[in-house]
């Protein structure tokens, strides 16, 4: 008998495969959206009227459409140049934290030196057996990259699936297309983190990932992509199994696995000191 679980997961589904983007309320609480017009992007409005409407909007326009859930293209290497820490990020960041705190209850903060940690929780779905605990590493330095880990409620990993490699971390837009960037609104990297987890949701209960997606590897695409779910090549049209699937059956695919588990694709999981963390709640690794 179907759930009003599946049946939420179902409707939200279907407009993601529209790129339609549902609302995001306050607590990581997410519903259908209501309206029928694509999404461009997530956006934010001023904490007076949050707190009016108890809630973020669905959608900015005028930016282009990002490439939800992408993977890095591999190991990144790590530059030597000496750590810049902007103020004016670092002050942004601060002053976001009442309406932070607002948005997402029980959100648990550790600033260090060179950037600050944030432990939070979002419910998702309604009568949903599962919530999402999202563990950021936010950096002041806005030349280094956030790193984010989703678990289950249980502290169960969020993966594989649309994870970085090698270190599992959360991997939810292309950051090529400035869906966030360093100064953004923290507020609305967590909204995005929430429908990534919910499409998690989507795969776990209705076996399918629903919305755009991007998996650079051919790899990749065969080994996790369904038929059925949008092409790994970031369509918003076409189905894997009727664009790029023909192709990458035709590849060397013992070349491509090797490619993908040298690039770290087939071992993803969360640093010790992240699974620590979690374990333990009690002093999150350094930045």
């Amino acid at each position: 008998m179907k759930t009003l679980l599946h049946e939420d997961l179902r409707l939200i589904g279907l407009q993601l495969d529209k790129n339609i983007f549902p609302r995001v309320l306050n607590g990581g609480v997410v519903m259908p959206s209501k309206t029928a017009i694509p999404s461009i992007i997530m956006g934010e409005v001023s904490n007076d009227e949050r707190r009016k409407r108890q809630k973020r909007p669905e959608t900015r326009q005028g930016q282009r459409p990002p490439r939800w859930q992408g993977e890095t293209r591999g190991r990144r290497k790590t530059s030597g140049a000496t750590q810049v820490i902007s103020s004016s990020i670092h002050e942004k960041y601060m002053d976001e934290l009442v309406s932070l705190k607002e948005a997402y209850p029980g959100m648990k903060i550790w600033e260090q030196k060179d950037g600050m940690w944030l432990l939070c929780q979002s419910a998702l779905i309604p009568n949903a057996l599962h919530r999402a605990i999202f563990l950021c590493g936010i950096p002041f330095d806005p030349r280094k990259r956030v790193r984010s880990w989703g678990f289950w409620n249980e502290g169960v990993w969020i993966g594989p699936r649309h994870t970085n490699m090698p270190d599992g971390s959360i991997c939810a837009f292309e950051p090529s297309d400035g869906t966030w960037l360093p100064g953004d609104s923290i507020i609305k990297l967590l909204d995005i983190y929430t429908l990534w987890a919910v499409r998690h949701l989507h795969l776990q209960v209705l076996n399918r990932w629903p919305g755009a997606q991007v998996a650079h590897h051919a790899y990749e695409r065969l080994s996790e992509l369904k038929e059925d779910e949008l092409c790994g090549c970031g369509s918003f049209t076409k189905k894997y199994g009727e664009c790029c699937r023909p192709n990458d059956l035709r590849r060397d695919r013992v070349a491509d696995a090797t490619k993908f588990i040298f690039d770290g694709g087939a071992d993803r999981k969360p640093p010790e000191d992240v699974m620590r963390f979690i374990d333990e709640k009690d002093t999150p690794p350094l930045l």
